[in-house]
């Protein structure tokens, strides 16, 4: 879908319709994958109307997903049609460098796993799987998570994951330890854990603890600790273009520890985020080492003072502290989260680490330079 459609389509976004219900929000009008392309391959696909006596083609798709990604090999491509799945699916099949396997959504958000209070929603331990477009909920600790090396979670929408501050804590979407090289890239995430609680520090919005993670292009809001954190095994760390807000803990942490691979939250790059309206801004904690962060806009985080920064090994450069002019800000998520057109996040961007699209699959950079956080408008 071109630019100008999915920007008309956006100006009604109404992220909480979500809020107080599981219902997919209602925003864009139409969701689309925009430039984004799923890979070529064998293909087959999953209908709640299906059997699993089928042979898994459009005409006779299977019925469960759980059933599906068994039958999955390199290069092949799963699309789910519409329609809710209660299930929680494991995926222990993987792909190849130049044969990923690709499970993904046939439209945008509309297909919905309801874990029905299993741990995870998509628990995927194999490697090079692409889990794409996905809408899930009610799973009890993740909504989505990786255990493997070189996996992509990309455009899925997360949301009221009923995770319990102990301690195995929670997230919405999760990059384990070992699940290094992985990409987290245009997934909105919020609604992870009790909020009515209060804050607890084991429950992420969207989490990163594996070396060599890449974050880009997320919205996070509404989880019970940081909105984007990064813990145990994580180093080297790609952090870009990402949203956090209305977190009840912070907006986005770097930081590693309770790890067994000797490694240290160092050498990250983090820039062109948007972190604001949480108790802390961007933070380093416990064993880090130099970090560059650049081209970041933390403001309004902290209730008694401004506590938008917080480093402990590294300093920030071209930072911006001021109001993002976001076209309506709303901590409860009823607003419309794109710049407006003199917001001074508009071409403040650098290109490195930079992703190949936004949020709504829009090219970037559209103008001189690109836009700070997910979203690219001119």
């Amino acid at each position: 879908m071109v630019k100008n459609r999915l920007i008309t389509s956006f100006i009604v976004i109404t992220l909480a319709a979500c809020i107080t219900g599981l219902q997919q929000p209602n925003w864009p009008a139409t969701p689309s994958y925009g430039s984004y392309t799923p890979p070529s391959g064998p293909t087959y696909y999953v209908s709640p109307s299906g059997s699993n006596a089928n042979d898994g083609s459009r005409d006779r798709p299977w019925a469960t997903l759980s059933y599906a990604v068994q039958q999955l090999r390199p290069g092949y491509v799963l699309r789910v049609l519409p329609g809710t799945y209660n299930e929680s699916v494991q995926v222990n099949v993987s792909g190849t460098a130049s044969q990923r396997i690709t499970i993904i959504s046939d439209t945008r958000w509309a297909a919905k796993i309801n874990a029905q209070g299993q741990l995870f929603g998509i628990d995927v331990r194999s490697s090079f799987v692409d889990i794409v477009g996905f809408e899930v909920t009610n799973a009890s600790n993740t909504g989505i998570i990786s255990w493997r090396p070189h996996n992509r979670l990309l455009f899925n929408y997360v949301h009221h994951i009923n995770a319990q501050c102990d301690s195995n804590g929670g997230s919405g979407v999760n990059m384990s330890p070992y699940a290094d090289e992985g990409l987290l890239l245009g997934n909105l995430v919020h609604d992870i854990g009790n909020l009515s609680q209060g804050f607890c520090t084991r429950i992420h919005g969207v989490y990163a603890a594996a070396p060599r993670v890449v974050v880009q292009n997320n919205i996070a809001f509404r989880a019970r600790g940081f909105g984007i954190d990064t813990w145990h095994a994580v180093t080297a760390a790609t952090i870009t273009h990402n949203l956090s807000f209305a977190n009840l803990y912070g907006g986005l942490k770097v930081g590693s520890g309770d790890n067994t691979r000797g490694n240290r939250a160092e050498n990250f790059l983090v820039a062109n985020n948007i972190v604001i309206n949480n108790p802390r801004g961007i933070v380093e904690e416990f064993n880090t080492g130099l970090n560059r962060f650049l081209n970041n806009l933390s403001w309004n985080n902290g209730t008694s003072n401004n506590v938008n920064w917080r480093l402990s090994t590294s300093t920030h450069q071209g930072s911006l502290s001021t109001n993002p002019l976001l076209l309506n800000y709303q901590p409860d998520g009823t607003g419309d989260y794109r710049p407006a057109q003199n917001s001074p996040v508009i071409d403040y961007g650098i290109r490195e680490g930079l992703p190949p699209f936004d949020f709504l699959g829009n090219p970037r950079v559209l103008g001189a330079a690109p836009d700070l956080g997910p979203f690219e408008v001119r």
